[in-house]
Formats: C-alpha cells, sequence, structure tokens
C-alpha cells in the first residue's frame, strides 16, 4: 500500500497572523524558520504551540487554528500543510472534539436561512 501526500505550502511573513478552518486531519510543518518564529493556537485549546524550523503540529479534522510569525523574526516563515490520503482512526479522545463541532455547526445552521433576506429600498 502506498501512503498518498498532498501538501499546501505557503509563507508568512514577521508579524502576519492568519487563521484556518481545517477539513481533514493534517500536520502543520515549519520548512523554513530561523528560530522560534511560529506560533499556533487551536479554539478549545488552552495550550499555545511555539514551533522551530523542522517542527510540526498534528491537527485533527474540524480545528480552527490561528498561526502567528514572531514581528522579530528575521524573515518570512515557509509553512507547509500536510494531508494524507488516508484518514486516521477516531479514538474515544476526539469525542469531546467531534460533539463541539457537531454542536457548533447546528448552532451557526440556524443564524442564517437562505432566502429569507429583507431588503428594503431608500
Amino acid at each position: 500500500m502506498k501512503a498518498l501526500l498532498t501538501t499546501t505550502v505557503f509563507t508568512l511573513v514577521p508579524g502576519e497572523v492568519t487563521s484556518l478552518s481545517l477539513h481533514a486531519a493534517q500536520r502543520l510543518f515549519v520548512e523554513d524558520a530561523k528560530a522560534t518564529d511560529v506560533w499556533v493556537t487551536r479554539e478549545n485549546d488552552s495550550e499555545d504551540y511555539w514551533l522551530r524550523c523542522g517542527g510540526s503540529l498534528l491537527l485533527r479534522r474540524g480545528d480552527e487554528i490561528v498561526i502567528s510569525v514572531d514581528p522579530r523574526a528575521t524573515r518570512p516563515v515557509r509553512l507547509a500543510l500536510i494531508a494524507e490520503a488516508r484518514r486516521p482512526a477516531a479514538t474515544v479522545a476526539d469525542l469531546p472534539h467531534f460533539v463541539f463541532r457537531a454542536v457548533r455547526r447546528l448552532v451557526r445552521g440556524t443564524e442564517w436561512t437562505p432566502g429569507q433576506d429583507q431588503v428594503t429600498a431608500s
């Protein structure tokens, strides 16, 4: 069996902040950075993660993360999101995360209903 990988590479400049919503389990890998330049935080996770060049963080399906680069970094940082074609098996430890995501989708689904927008001319 051959493992197929999908890789998305992107660059962030010092001081840049971006957020990502993941639709599949992926690994965030720091391809090029001079020091501890990359900070990652996940929604509903009290831990903060500082990554060095060559460091990585396993992200679960449904994670919403914020990535930022230290403003004191001397150069841009190159990151890669690496996803395997097959999904890792879910464990009991993932259950609270899945329940939270399901409830959140239900709540978001009630915020707006297509075709019921009220438009008025002034």
